[in-house]
């Protein structure tokens, strides 16, 4: 990871998931910040710009595809990358991921490098 510090958006509401995501990013020098639901992180989404948004998929109030579409329908933060991360994972999902506008999709639990390492290439371009 280069020596710059990213802000991600951690969009999780499974603690168990939420803290080894968390940790993982962390362990890259990454800064995390932590919405519970998709509701909460289009709040936080007022205050801040993340560098990029990790968001579970099946989660209360706002899902993950749900949010990924209010993210996409504001100008102010349809450039930020948002990648899925789900437990339920499949070839079909992963392809409906990827079609309905997500940057990546990653299947829990996910290798700590090579996450990174995929992460990274999806911001930097």
């Amino acid at each position: 990871m280069n020596d710059h510090t990213w802000q991600v958006l951690l969009v999780e509401d499974e603690y168990d998931s939420l803290q080894v995501v968390s940790k993982i990013l962390s362990f890259y020098g990454v800064q995390v910040v932590v919405a519970h639901h998709g509701g909460e992180c289009l709040e936080l989404l007022t205050r801040l710009t993340p560098t990029l948004i990790v968001t579970d998929l099946a989660m209360p109030t706002l899902d993950g595809w749900q949010t990924l579409a209010a993210i996409r329908a504001n100008p102010r933060t349809r450039h930020i990358p948002v990648v899925a991360v789900t437990a339920y994972h499949s070839v079909d999902v992963a392809e409906e991921a990827m079609n309905a506008g997500f940057d990546g999709y990653f299947a829990k639990p996910v290798d700590p490098r090579s996450f990174v390492q995929s992460l990274e290439r999806i911001v930097t371009g």
